[in-house]
């Protein structure tokens, strides 16, 4: 009933604003010639805008620009923006009886080089995805004060706009969206090194209305891939860095439209290190796009683009506070030498091409978009797998001093310490320790220890519509169309048999095939543990209605789609015979949203905007299914998700301060989560399927971002978060397992358990800092060169909580299945504690200078993050192997325990240097 009363009187509100607003119009426009302010050459594709109205056209291939706004005006601000140049604004124009502004002239900016160089954090997130989940990814935040502290200054730190996952941005390439059904992120490697290409983007900042589509609460970003909005020219980059890769060579041309009717764009790159900033961590990516514009008038452009990029590189893992201890902050046990190299165990490979064809029409009153694309490609990680032979990993909790730290029996000081010792001369994978074993002398031997890669190949299909009608100057009309159709094969690979002849492929902890029909020796590149496909299909539709006044703007917004899931099986696993291959039933979502809001002008400096929303989206694919590696069920009462969220923002853009200050509140209900681990529960010792359902998050918080002119050549500037990001329901739990037949196991013939609910209301969820503070100075120098520095604090992080300790399920005895009292029951709210991580206190370091002379335009970037090498984390999670609270308190007791929080460490000093030149 709340949710019901906000979003009727949300469209109330709406239908008020639409009424107040609706003004008859009368003719006036704006034109003018924008040009370079020191060659006097013409500039095409300049944004022009009027501010806070919503009308914008872009300069032709002479520089010209004509403008009518939506609704009668008779002042009106208007500001240029171009790539490469220094933004210009005109306030308070009389186009009453229409005005031609003339000559424009744009200064190049030398600052330039900061907004090209804001590395994605996915391009320098060498940790484990889907642990951090979707903090990385930070696009150019473009004007945004606050979002461009946020992208260089606060991504280190794993810091998330408003707490929210990177499934609630909205991304569209050339009109396709580029969200991933499996976990509703986007695939920032499909255009990852192609950054001359991506900087036409449209950007909407949290529930404001796209272009592009619905949007999500997060934002919506569009790609625009064209000839016709690309620099023309030749354009070399080098770079250089310490962070995920050491080296980068970049080369596009763009013919531009000139002209003629055709275009034509080119653009590479390769990325490649030895090793990035954490050990063993090599890196190598190459990307190629290719496209063509065919324009035969102003109204009419088709493009086709085809992209291939390819990324290889080794992951790093989370450490606990011991082998934090032993190893330093730069450890990471995933690697280890092999005949003088180093070899990575969990390297991670994506390489999906891209081809997309979009036709778009501009007429003076209808805008129509149409663009299908094609996409087909691979990514997989790998890791090491072992069968009857000692576990490899050097940070195997039995491989560590507390180990024998906190045996049952008592402190072993003098293994404790011999344990430091062998891990101090030997903390990495022996890889010649593994061929010898898996050797032994025999030709015909079988594997003990193997390298797997779990491959993911999808073939999906892609076709969106878009139409934007003037219907007046007052009113307009949106409305698009999506349909895509994914097919995602899923399948273990069998990598390197390590110097074995073969593998006996079957569940080392059941002892079951997982392949009954198949040999069950399987060779190298052979598939193996599971293979089986799903599809998935979804359309959704969208329409939006606007309307423009003399003092602001309103909207309303509403989405219906479908999307459907089916697996099938191609293994005939033997745990579940009878569930496992085929085809099995499918499960469809049907959903629905709205949203709605406005702007208000309080001067044509000043302005306010509201939006609100109430939506329903699918679950995403990887919580959907209960294990689809082994057989086909569906998660039990498993629901849509439900979004509610609410914003309001001011904005001022005075003569020497420009700012914006938003507040938000944002709760997702009804969300799901599947995880897998070997846990010693309360009922017994096994690997399990956790379950979670009915689980809500609430996002709450305030930002302000500020710039302040104190003369024309420094800039002070601020960044402020503020938020509190906590659950807000008791999720139900629920574990699945292999019932097992010794001391210990798991017992339950079931093969499930229902644990209740979790008592998670208000604890704080992993969501990145909550608070977060930047403090910035800029100078800009007469000869085009300039430096900053920032100092910036974060706090408010808390690793992810184990869902099993806030169950009863906790509190049994694994023997008699009672609960503990006395001392041990006493012990409880500890183990519920969230330990805050310390707070992050950075300072980063730019600068930059350019040159210009005739066509030729020279950039130099230099930036220094984390100048005084700090060291701190940056995100974590706790270990749910201790499923119950003696073994929990057990562990606790020497001060170390073996299964403790893991923690990812923070980058410390790095450089980032880019040298790029510009010609015709």
């Amino acid at each position: 009933m709340l949710l019901f009363r906000l979003f009727r009187k949300t469209l109330c509100h709406g239908l008020v604003l639409f009424a107040s607003f609706a003004l008859g119009a009368q003719q006036s426009g704006l034109r003018g010639k924008v040009v370079d302010a020191h060659s006097g050459e013409v500039l095409r594709g300049v944004q022009v805008k009027l501010t806070g109205q919503g009308t914008e056209v872009l300069t032709d291939s002479r520089g010209i620009f004509f403008l009518t706004p939506q609704r009668p005006l008779t002042l009106v601000n208007c500001s240029f923006f171009l790539e490469g140049y220094a933004d210009r604004a005109f306030t308070k124009l009389d186009i009453s009886r229409g005005l031609d502004m003339g000559i424009v002239a744009m200064e190049p900016e030398p600052e330039q080089a900061f907004k090209e160089n804001l590395i994605p954090l996915s391009e320098t997130d060498v940790f484990e995805e889907d642990v951090i989940e979707g903090s990385s990814g930070f696009l150019h935040a473009g004007r945004d004060i606050f979002l461009n502290r946020a992208a260089f200054d606060f991504s280190p730190a794993f810091f998330r706009i408003r707490g929210y996952d990177n499934r609630n941005a909205a991304v569209f390439l050339n009109g396709i969206p580029m969200n991933r059904f499996s976990n509703g992120r986007p695939q920032w490697n499909t255009w990852g090194g192609l950054n001359d290409v991506t900087r036409n983007q449209q950007y909407s900042i949290g529930l404001q209305p796209s272009e592009a589509g619905f949007g999500g609460v997060m934002g919506t970003t569009a790609i625009h891939i064209s000839p016709a909005t690309v620099r023309e020219g030749f354009r070399l980059t080098v770079s250089a860095s310490n962070r995920n890769y050491g080296g980068r060579l970049m080369a596009t041309y763009n013919s531009g439209m000139g002209k003629g009717k055709w275009g034509f764009l080119t653009s590479m790159s390769k990325r490649a290190a030895g090793q990035g900033y954490m050990e063993g961590t090599p890196y190598d990516a190459y990307s190629v796009l290719g496209g063509i514009a065919f324009k035969p008038d102003p109204q009419h452009e088709v493009t086709l683009v085809g992209i291939y990029a390819s990324n290889l590189r080794g992951r790093s893992s989370a450490l606990t506070a011991e082998t934090l201890a032993l190893g330093g902050r730069l450890y990471n046990p995933y690697w280890g030498w092999q005949g003088g190299k180093v070899r990575n165990s969990r390297m991670r490979y994506i390489a999906e091409p891209f081809i997309g064809l979009r036709y778009h029409y501009s007429g003076p009153t209808l805008r129509y978009s149409m663009a299908a694309a094609y996409r087909e490609g691979i990514q997989f990680r790998t890791r090491l797998s072992y069968f009857n032979a000692p576990n490899p990993d050097p940070v195997y909790y039995r491989n560590l001093p507390s180990f024998y730290w906190n045996s049952p029996v008592g402190p072993n000081l003098q293994s404790a310490e011999a344990a430091r010792e062998g891990f101090a001369g030997s903390s990495q994978i022996d890889w010649e320790g593994i061929y010898r074993v898996n050797t032994r002398g025999k030709p015909d031997q079988e594997a003990s220890y193997i390298l797997q890669a779990d491959c993911s190949e999808e073939k999906q299909f892609s076709g969106n519509t878009f139409a934007a009608w003037d219907i007046t100057k007052v009113w307009r009309l949106r409305a698009g169309a999506l349909l895509q159709q994914s097919t995602i094969q899923n399948y273990g690979r069998l990598d390197d048999l390590l110097g074995a002849a073969f593998h006996q492929d079957a569940d080392p902890f059941s002892a079951t095939r997982n392949d009954l029909e198949g040999s069950p020796e399987k060779k190298q590149g052979d598939r193996i543990g599971y293979d089986y496909n799903i599809g998935v299909s979804q359309w959704q539709t969208f329409v939006a209605l606007e309307v423009s006044g003399a003092k602001g703007t309103a909207y309303i917004s509403g989405q219906a789609g479908k999307t459907r899931y089916q697996r099938t099986g191609n293994f005939l696993n033997e745990k579940y015979p009878e569930a496992s291959l085929g085809t099995g039933k499918h499960r469809v979502f049907e959903d629905y949203g709205v949203k709605g809001g406005g702007s208000y002008q309080i001067t044509g400096r000043h302005w306010l905007q509201i939006n609100s929303a109430f939506l329903r989206r699918p679950p995403v694919l990887r919580n959907v299914f209960i294990n689809p590696r082994e057989h086909r069920g569906f998660v039990e009462n498993l629901e849509s998700e439900s979004l509610a969220s609410a914003e309001v923002s001011y904005f001022l853009r005075g003569t020497v301060l420009t700012s914006r200050l938003s507040g938000y509140y944002t709760r997702v209900m009804d969300q799901s989560r599947v995880n897998f681990f070997f846990s010693d529960t309360g009922h017994g010792s096994g690997f399990i399927q956790e379950i979670a359902t009915g689980m809500d998050v609430l996002h709450k918080g305030i930002e302000l971002g500020m710039e302040l002119d104190l003369s024309p050549s420094v800039q002070l500037s601020t960044a402020v978060a503020l938020g509190e990001f906590t659950y807000a329901s008791d999720p139900d739990l629920k574990m699945y397992f292999l019932p097992g037949d010794q001391p210990g196991d798991i017992r339950q013939a079931e093969g499930s358990l229902s644990l209740g609910p979790a008592a998670l209301k208000g604890h704080p969820f992993s969501a990145g800092p909550s608070r977060a503070f930047s403090l910035g100075l800029h100078y800009r120098g007469s000869a085009y060169w300039w430096v900053g520095t920032t100092l910036n604090y974060l706090s408010g992080q808390y690793p992810s909580p184990s869902f099993l300790r806030h169950t009863r399920s906790f509190l049994l005895d694994p023997e008699t299945g009672d609960e503990w009292d006395g001392i041990l029951r006493e012990q409880y709210p500890k183990a519920l504690r969230q330990q805050e991580l310390p707070p992050v206190y950075l300072l980063n370091l730019l600068g930059g200078k350019s040159w210009k002379k005739g066509p030729n335009y020279v950039s130099l970037f230099l930036s220094v993050a984390n100048l005084l090498d700090s060291f701190y984390l940056s995100g974590g999670y706790q270990s749910g192997r201790n499923g119950n609270l003696k073994q929990w308190y057990e562990d606790q007791l020497s001060g170390n325990p073996s299964f403790g929080p893991r923690y990812w460490p923070g980058f410390g000093r790095t450089f980032f240097i880019n040298l790029s030149w510009s010609f015709l």
